[in-house]
């Protein structure tokens, strides 16, 4: 029983935590994952992705700034949209606490070696020669799928949305927070 308790804390602590206090965790979060990913190259360039790049602290938090604040406004529009009643507390707690699982891309990034862009553009079987980064790349899409899920019932317990509404809007406000921050990302930094 405790296993299943756990694991539905993993992926919607939102029914326990929203608010200031997950906008708290989830800042302590965020700030750990700008400084491990400016230390060691995985920058979080994108609402729900991450790339190996050279960048500076600064560059870190402007990206990881620019993803929440997309993430966040997007998400706040969609419930102004959608919900009849929430907070915008409640949605910028639980979508920073949402970050969450890309520490784990972080702190991981440190045990990776990634190959030579110019030796992957002339053999791209390089890349499985580097045991760490093929497994960097295997968990990155557990990472995300987390990560969206924790976005998911951020949105349907911040809002109190249920089905195709919710799975409509969320799609919708999730993509256009990545375009949105991608553009400003491409632009500013």
């Amino acid at each position: 029983m405790k296993n299943k308790s756990l694991f539905g804390l993993l992926v919607n602590p939102f029914t326990r935590i929203a608010g200031w206090q997950a906008f708290g965790l989830g800042l302590v979060f965020v700030l750990l994952m700008g400084f491990l990913g400016a230390g060691n190259g995985i920058a979080f360039d994108g609402v729900f992705d991450m790339h190996m790049l050279e960048h500076t602290v600064q560059q870190a938090f402007l990206y990881l700034g620019i993803d929440l604040v997309s993430l966040v406004l997007v998400m706040w529009v969609t419930g102004l949209i959608v919900s009849k009643n929430f907070r915008f507390i409640d949605i910028l707690g639980t979508m920073t606490l949402a970050k969450a699982p890309f520490l784990l891309l972080a702190i991981f990034g440190y045990f990776t070696t990634a190959p030579d862009m110019n030796a992957i553009m002339k053999d791209p079987y390089v890349i499985l020669q580097s045991t760490s980064f093929v497994i960097m790349m295997i968990l990155t899409l557990p990472v995300m799928v987390w990560s969206i899920t924790l976005m998911f019932n951020a949105l349907k317990i911040s809002c109190d949305l249920k089905g195709s509404t919710l799975t409509v809007a969320f799609i919708i406000g999730l993509f256009v927070s990545e375009i949105i921050a991608k553009i400003l990302i491409h632009y500013v930094v």
